[in-house]
């Protein structure tokens, strides 16, 4: 079954060092490892990167951008009309903001199975199956 990967796990994985960021880079080995079918929406590299470079530095949301365009067997979805129409439907039903409805919207449409995800707002969608990296 194909998972949807949220921006924060791969932001936790990158940025932090706690029990939380193990278990987000345990789902990221998990996909490397081919043990987990995953996708993510291309918008979620514009999130890491603008994030890790806040957080960090220039560099580093460089270098950590690359590294996530070549990402092991993950799958990206396209953001197109059609997503953002859902997405809309979406923002509409739901407290969701706009990035996070473009995140369901887009795990919707790759008929994504679970959504990955530290942020509890989308278990307001009773479409998706949230769980947590742990």
């Amino acid at each position: 079954m194909l998972s949807y990967i949220d921006s924060n796990i791969f932001l936790y994985a990158v940025l932090y060092d706690d029990e939380r960021a193990a278990r987000c880079r345990n789902v990221l080995s998990e996909i490397v490892d081919g043990k987990l079918d995953a996708v993510t929406s291309v918008l979620t590299w514009d999130e890491f990167t603008h994030v890790v470079e806040k957080v960090l530095d220039r560099p580093s949301g460089l270098i950590q951008g690359e590294r996530f365009l070549h990402f092991p067997r993950l799958l990206f979805q396209p953001c197109t009309t059609d997503v953002l129409i859902r997405a809309q439907q979406v923002r509409a039903s739901t407290s969701l903001g706009a990035r996070d409805s473009v995140h369901a919207a887009s795990a919707l449409i790759a008929r994504a199975g679970t959504l990955v995800s530290e942020d509890r707002d989308f278990d307001e969608i009773p479409d998706l199956n949230r769980r947590s990296a742990g």
